[in-house]
């Protein structure tokens, strides 16, 4: 199919497969050649590239959900005899070791001063998150961001003008009559009433390494990330409404998410990278219905539901029913999952999100707990929890609650309910270690409770 971008400030076109990765179109098709291919899993950032204001890894973008936007890459910001600041401060700083990795760290660091331009050293960490540099100099870059900031850098920048008309080109080979790009919820369901066998694509962090590991294939793609009524976060009456393809990055920035739903935001906070996170959806990581996704655990406690649509009409559920089994959602074939149903928590309750792996940063959970609770002057009103990353599918602690709910909280009480969760949970692997963790996380949270 026929893409146009704005690359850099000037316009670009390429004719390729729609679900070619935006990182091989521009190496290989336009001939930018800064952002290197690493890991092609999203998880190193020497791919990182700048889509419309936000930070992401090419590797994980197919091209027809670049088509029409602007794109800043290591390229644009200066050139071998005219560098910008930034740039300068690696270079005097020490910050560039070999360079593979150097181009994916200067886009994530200009990425967080357009959005940030007075960092702390921990924010700069973070930003730079998801980039590994494979010679290890992580102290230099930080430095190197510290000096960019202190030179002025984030006053040299200039609004890039985007030349692209924002529209999907219309197809332009037969390859192209098996990609969709639906821009209203109508185009969706008449594409899948007509295409059963069509698979959706949102924010492609998932599909994209299945594709290339071979573990995916498909005849039909139908890319809904520009569906308007599938993105935005309203508070309205009692509920927190969420479109299923808002963002991890969309629940961090959103104000909404931080008031009313801590938990959550703590949740999208520690899933994936900022680069990820721009891109990851929460309706994608819901319908992937797997035991290790982050935002169930959470969205369990805080009992929400789930509305999907289709040409048949809408269905509400609660988000245990719709979460059959292991990588089964319950959608039917021409069916969305079109929004998340929050109730707004009572204003003294408590949510608490907890996250374990192998590492700090940017790990798949080993184990993750979500609670919530309604508790008056020591007394348990209300208590809900679940618990991911040990069973086939995210798993409420029914019993768990059934010791805690409509008690007086002491500390014999945190005991009972720490023991009561060590019995309820079946891990598959590392079993001990999993039961001891979710025991003692149960504990510290109702300790909590205490003081």
């Amino acid at each position: 199919m026929r893409i146009e971008m704005t690359i850099n400030g000037v316009l670009h076109h390429a004719d390729v497969p729609p679900m070619k990765p935006l990182l091989s179109v521009l190496r290989e098709v336009i001939g930018f050649k800064g952002s290197k291919e690493g890991c092609g899993e999203g998880e190193c950032g020497a791919c990182s590239v700048i889509l419309d204001g936000r930070l992401v890894n090419a590797c994980l973008v197919p091209a027809v959900q670049a088509s029409g936007l602007e794109i800043l890459t290591i390229e644009g910001l200066g050139s071998e005899d005219d560098m910008d600041i930034l740039q300068k401060a690696f270079i005097s700083e020490g910050a560039v070791q070999c360079g593979f990795c150097t181009p994916g760290m200067i886009i994530a660091a200009r990425a967080l001063l357009e959005e940030n331009p007075s960092p702390t050293r921990d924010e700069i960490k973070l930003g730079l998150s998801g980039n590994i540099c494979r010679c290890t100099g992580y102290e230099k870059i930080c430095n190197a961001v510290e000096k960019a900031v202190l030179d002025g850098y984030c006053d040299t920048f200039r609004v890039r003008p985007n030349l692209c008309s924002g529209q999907t080109p219309t197809p332009t080979s037969q390859s192209d009559s098996n990609c969709f790009t639906p821009e209203d919820l109508r185009e969706v369901f008449q594409i899948l009433d007509n295409h059963s066998d069509v698979s959706i694509l949102a924010g492609s962090t998932d599909i994209m390494p299945d594709i290339k590991s071979g573990r995916y294939s498909f005849d039909r793609i139908m890319d809904i990330s520009r569906v308007r009524e599938l993105k935005g976060i309203n508070k309205t009456g009692n509920t927190i409404r969420i479109g299923s393809c808002v963002t991890n990055g969309d629940l961090i920035r959103s104000s909404i998410i931080r008031k009313y739903l801590p938990a959550l935001w703590e949740a999208a906070s520690l899933s994936g990278a900022p680069a990820v996170q721009n891109r990851a959806t929460i309706g994608g990581n819901l319908s992937t219905a797997s035991g290790a996704a982050d935002l169930p655990t959470i969205l369990l406690p805080l009992d929400a539901d789930i509305v999907t649509e289709g040409s048949g009409g809408v269905r509400e559920m609660k988000l245990e029913k719709f979460i059959i089994g292991y990588r089964q959602p319950d959608l039917k074939p021409n069916e969305i999952m079109k929004e998340i149903v929050i109730p707004l928590p009572k204003e003294k309750s408590i949510q608490r999100f907890y996250k374990r792996g192998s590492r700090k940063a940017l790990t798949l959970s080993r184990i993750s707990l979500g609670f919530y609770a309604e508790v008056e002057n020591r007394f348990i009103w209300d208590f809900r929890a679940a618990a991911g990353s040990m069973s086939p599918i995210p798993m409420r602690l029914k019993e768990l609650e059934s010791v805690l709910v409509r008690k007086r909280l002491t500390e014999e009480l945190a005991e009972e309910a720490a023991k009561a969760v060590y019995d309820e949970v079946k891990p598959r692997k590392s079993s001990e270690w999993r039961k001891r963790m979710t025991s003692n996380l149960v504990k510290s949270f109702l300790k909590e409770l205490l003081e």
